[in-house]
């Protein structure tokens, strides 16, 4: 049986992941009841949230790494932000930014439902991250889920935020395909962006890459000890 959040799929979401293999992985991956209430108020709503084969592939990271402290950029309306949760036990500090007020509010409620604590902040990620360099904080786990064309202007601020043996995970780098042939005309722009961006990231001397090609892309660096 199908799980809703997955079933009458609606036009331009994100994925590279044939539907029928998303469905399947979505039935044998179990999820927390709360999760899946999100899925379902995500289909209601017609909400973009990470894909269930990318937040459980989140959640195995974060119980491989156990990091004590986590920034997201990109609340939504909390799925990854739980799904971190969740495989922490909640036992990690967590911020999340989001320019989207609503959806913050949305997340707040849901995060205040699972009984986890989290600091969710509603403003520009730009501003948000200047001030935390500013103040000198670093993390142990970082979790991007953006705009896609703001990703090369994201990366150095989110590199001198990683502790050491540090992983930052950025959702969307295969963009439904599109870095890796044809493309359509309006999204020039974002495609030349992500590439210059892939490219970028494996020249650094400090850091190991990879992309795991799991919902619409998930590109993985780790600052080396």
């Amino acid at each position: 049986m199908e799980q809703p959040f997955l079933k009458n799929r609606w036009n331009n979401l994100s994925e590279i992941i044939p539907e029928n293999v998303e469905n399947f992985i979505s039935i044998y991956n179990e999820r927390e009841p709360l999760l899946l209430e999100i899925e379902e108020f995500a289909r209601k709503e017609k909400v973009p949230i990470l894909l269930p084969s990318s937040a459980n592939l989140l959640k195995l990271f974060c119980k491989l790494k156990q990091p004590r402290t986590v920034l997201e950029i990109g609340t939504g309306i909390g799925y990854s932000t739980l799904s971190i949760l969740y495989a922490l036990k909640g036992k990690c500090e967590l911020i999340s930014v989001d320019f989207n007020s609503k959806r913050v509010e949305i997340a707040s409620s849901f995060i205040k439902k699972s009984k986890f604590k989290a600091t969710l902040i509603y403003d520009d990620a730009f501003k948000v991250l200047r001030e935390l360099l500013a103040e000198g904080k670093t993390f142990d786990f970082i979790f991007i889920d953006s705009m896609k064309s703001e990703y090369p202007f994201f990366n150095y601020k989110i590199q001198a935020l990683l502790n050491k043996n540090g992983m930052a995970v950025f959702d969307n780098v295969l963009f439904r395909g599109y870095v890796c042939g044809n493309h359509p005309e309006k999204y020039k722009r974002a495609i030349s962006l992500l590439k210059k961006f892939l490219g970028d990231v494996k020249t650094y001397p400090n850091f190991e890459s990879s992309i795991v090609p799991v919902g619409d892309g998930l590109l993985i660096i780790e600052r080396k000890n």
